[in-house]
């Protein structure tokens, strides 16, 4: 089984220089993503896997080792998860 990132599709986004101020409308809630969790945040503009991110912030920040990117990953998928601004889906196609 796969688990699948996205955005909600209510939160509204406002970038900042190098970081994004996220807001839930319904909650009345901000975030501001520092700019490792911005540059997750504009990646999940299409749905992706944690995996597929930790490999995405490898080629894109240059000396970023592996254990690095997937513990920064791991911990900005779920603070914002955590807060609704980002949806969590598991995909049950794969097979066993």
């Amino acid at each position: 089984m796969s688990t699948i990132y996205r955005r909600s599709p209510a939160i509204e986004m406002a970038p900042l220089q190098e970081e994004t101020i996220l807001f839930d409308p319904q909650n009345n809630k901000f975030c501001l993503l520092n700019r490792t969790a911005a540059f997750l945040w504009n990646q999940l503009a299409t749905p992706a896997s944690s995996e597929a991110l930790c490999a995405k912030i490898c080629e894109s920040f240059s000396g970023v080792a592996p254990e690095n990117a997937v513990r920064d990953t791991r911990s900005a998928l779920e603070e914002m998860r955590s807060l609704n601004f980002v949806i969590e889906e598991s995909l049950s196609g794969d097979k066993p």
